[in-house]
């Protein structure tokens, strides 16, 4: 390749480009978990790159350079997800506007569900991959063909801006740093180029005592240092100034309330990590958490982790070193503390949908076997009975243990008080700012009772009945934060499953029972298959507590629906009796009966889009028409500025078509054609009306000389060598023109050239004429 072709083609400028674009993407790393989406966007970028230097180099219009990179962009966007869908491997069918329908419907699920990092699934993988191929369509045609690298920067902003608005932090100062950077050096390259056309380059011309260009490096550096200083601004600011809420993605990716985290491929909710599930508890989203499938008659809550200190009016989640951990996959130890005169049944669950990150894993308690998929492993905290996954799993299974609801409890259950000295501290700690209240209030509940299992049945009675009352909005002195939240709440009466299961801690704490707080969730729904789904809302907490023969047991003081039924063995059998029957009503009704016609569903975003294909395809056909109408204009614009050379077979004719094509030429440029005169002055006019480095002029003068010669001078004074000469002078006259050229003016000559209409209305003419 000549430098002239390279110069030509825009090589560089390109690749700046491209880098630009890509820059662009550099924040989607943070937010999205895998990177299955990056090596597709780098090769189509890089493939729109160079298809538009290939053009550029070949002297192709602008338009349809554009028009290139568009179509190359989205042949290789398709061949990389649609494949399948076409016809033969080339042709797009309904099948692929399906597909494309199914991959944004998927995308749009996950970018309003999903917290930062989100999971990269073949939508997410698609949309990014797709903005970005559209992006470096976009960036390298305006700030590459078309010269103007500062309109360049409001896609590069766009895409810039989506991407760090939805961090849900304060930006990270080198994604800024990044983009900035390359759209500065695209803007320095457009200043080189246009500084490079300036008639005064190569010259001495005298300006008192100093030339032209002496004040040149003053300014240059002046710019230079506000450029940089303005730079470090940006990034300082950008950094000290506080995040605004995104408004992208409907507030989905990483910021909205409702949403979940992706984890390792999957969901997190917000209680893992603060022991509060109140964020998720109102949570609208019916994404799945898990969805599993259980042969238990009676449903218990699928235990995740417990948390036994609570201070400054919070639950901490418990940090575990892993000394204190059984070795990878082994064999569970037996429930701590169950009585063998305790009849229990083993019940299995199978979870086939699991988007909970590891470490967690949620099942019913007390575990005795666990399974993990996908070559997972696990360990076992066997402090407070919390299995830790070691890898990501989406499927398991497990057995557990469940007291049976109609056995008899041994009759000695609960009467042996706990040892303190056999139990961590924090399991007997009593939260200081509500200490008094809470001994009150027990010794009112309690009374003379000494049965650990009936002290607790006591509490958790005294919790689900009237005055208490369920509700997600506290008043102000229950919040963690008012100093005394337990207080507050047992003053108010009113809160959700963490007020509910802290009071219960405290009070059994202050009766001598060890306690701690378990987190997890409910059961869940029932599905059409028979399988259960437990969404983010179904989050849920509720207090365990030691109790002699049957080690740490389960209990449910949370009123309302939000809550599960108290365990059989916490209430008498007149209770459990109407639980069931109450619990055996609520699913029939939950179970609606088939109707005998089936209301006509309403017509999906696809079904609409069939429905618009035949209108959508006069649209597409006129447009297709306009376009072909429009694509004759430069066609005809060529073979007009090149008539002379095609019919010329002597040496002067194709000195003057040489001559026809570049005044043709530079009118489409917005140059006016010379007067009649002499070469001479044709060249004093060009030299007036347009801007040329010395080169341009140097060629300018030789054309000019070698039109007079065959003018003027005899037939053999003009060479075959001249005339190639000619042509390669002619070359330089109209690129260095069309690059002094305002961008607008040569997307016009591009597109609606003045030659094509004169092309036009020449064969017009001839056609009347004949």
């Amino acid at each position: 390749m000549d430098v002239d072709a390279f110069r030509r083609g825009m090589w560089a400028e390109g690749f700046v480009a491209a880098l630009a674009t890509l820059a662009v993407a550099w924040p989607l790393t943070t937010l999205l978990r895998e990177r299955s989406w990056l090596l597709p966007a780098v090769l189509l970028v890089a493939l729109v790159a160079v298809t538009g230097a290939v053009l550029r180099t070949l002297d192709v219009p602008p338009s349809l350079v554009s028009l290139g990179q568009l179509f190359v962009g989205l042949g290789g966007l398709t061949g990389t997800y649609l494949r399948d869908t076409l016809w033969r491997g080339l042709v797009p069918t309904a099948d692929t506007l399906d597909r494309v329908g199914e991959l944004l419907r998927q995308a749009g699920t996950v970018l309003q569900t999903y917290a930062a990092p989100a999971p990269t699934t073949a939508g997410v993988a698609f949309l990014v991959v797709a903005v970005l191929t559209l992006t470096a369509v976009s960036v390298d045609s305006m700030g590459v063909t078309g010269r103007a690298p500062a309109s360049a920067g409001i896609p590069l902003a766009a895409g810039f801006l989506v991407s760090v608005s939805n961090s849900g932090e304060a930006m990270e100062p080198w994604f800024f740093a990044a983009i900035a950077g390359l759209w500065l050096v695209m803007l320095a390259q457009q200043g080189h180029r246009v500084v490079g056309a300036w008639p005064s380059e190569q010259r001495r011309e005298s300006l008192g005592a100093d030339d032209v260009s002496s004040g040149t490096p003053h300014h240059r550096g002046l710019a230079q240092l506000l450029g940089a200083l303005a730079l470090i601004a940006a990034v300082v600011g950008a950094s000290v100034v506080p995040h605004l809420p995104p408004t992208y993605f409907s507030d989905g990716l990483a910021r909205n309330p409702d949403a979940r985290s992706g984890g390792s491929g999957g969901a997190e909710v917000s209680f893992t990590e603060t022991m509060d599930p109140s964020q998720d508890l109102r949570s609208q989203s019916q994404a799945p958490v898990l969805n599993y499938r259980t042969n238990a008659p009676r449903l218990e809550p699928l235990r995740v982790t417990a948390a036994e200190e609570f201070s400054n009016g919070k639950w901490r989640a418990e940090d575990r070193p892993t000394s204190g951990l059984l070795p990878l996959n082994a064999e569970l130890p037996g429930p701590d503390g169950l009585s063998e005169d305790v009849q229990t049944v083993t019940q299995q669950l199978r979870v086939t949908g699991n988007q909970l990150p590891p470490p967690h894993l949620a099942a019913p308690s007390p575990l005795t076997s666990v399974r993990l998929g996908d070559g997972a492993a696990y360990r076992f905290d066997p402090r407070d009975d919390t299995v830790v996954v070691q890898g990501a799993t989406s499927s398991y299974e497990v057995e557990y243990l469940a007291i049976e609801g109609g056995a008899q409890l041994p009759a000695d259950v609960g009467e042996r008080p706990a040892d303190p000295e056999d139990f961590d501290a924090e399991l007997l700690e009593i939260d200081e700012a509500s200490a008094d209240a809470i001994a009150e209030l027990a010794d009112e509940v309690v009374g003379e009772e000494t049965n650990a299992l009936q002290v607790a049945i006591l509490i958790q009675d005294h919790f689900r009945r009237a005055p208490y009352r369920y509700s997600l909005d506290l008043a102000p002195s229950a919040e963690a934060d008012s100093g005394d939240p337990i207080g507050g709440f047992l003053a108010t009466r009113q809160g959700y499953c963490v007020q509910f299961a802290t009071a219960m801690v405290m009070m059994a704490r202050t009766e001598g029972i060890p306690a701690r707080m378990a987190v997890g969730f409910l059961p869940g729904q029932i599905q059409v298959d028979g399988s259960r789904k437990v969404v983010a809302a179904d989050a849920h907490t509720w207090p365990e507590l030691w109790i002699d023969g049957m080690g740490w047991t389960r209990f449910e003081p949370t009123p309302g629906i939000r809550a599960n039924q108290p365990p059989a063995y916490a209430q008498d059998r007149e209770d459990e009796t109407a639980t069931e029957t109450t619990t055996t009503v609520t699913r029939t009704e939950t179970v609606a009966p088939e109707p005998t016609s089936a209301a006509p569903a309403a017509p999906s975003l696809l079904d609409q889009l069939r429905e618009m294909l035949p209108l959508l395809g006069r649209v597409l056909l006129g447009l297709l028409v306009l376009a072909l109408l429009l694509a004759v204009v430069p066609v005809v614009g060529r073979r007009h500025r090149e008539a002379g050379l095609r019919s010329a077979t002597t040496t002067p004719e194709q000195v003057e078509g040489r001559w026809t094509y570049l005044v043709r030429t530079l009118q489409d440029l917005g140059v006016p054609a010379p007067p009649a005169r002499s070469p001479r002055g044709m060249g004093r006019h060009y030299r007036e009306e347009t801007v040329l480095d010395r080169r341009g002029e140097q060629a300018l003068g030789r054309v000019t000389e070698t039109l007079e010669r065959t003018r003027y001078a005899p037939a053999t004074a003009v060479r075959e060598q001249d005339v190639d000469r000619m042509d390669e002078d002619v070359r330089e006259i109209v690129d260095q023109v069309r690059h002094a050229t305002p961008w607008n003016v040569r997307a016009n000559a591009a597109v609606l050239p003045r030659s094509g209409f004169d092309g036009l209305r020449a064969w017009g003419g001839h056609a009347r004429r004949g």
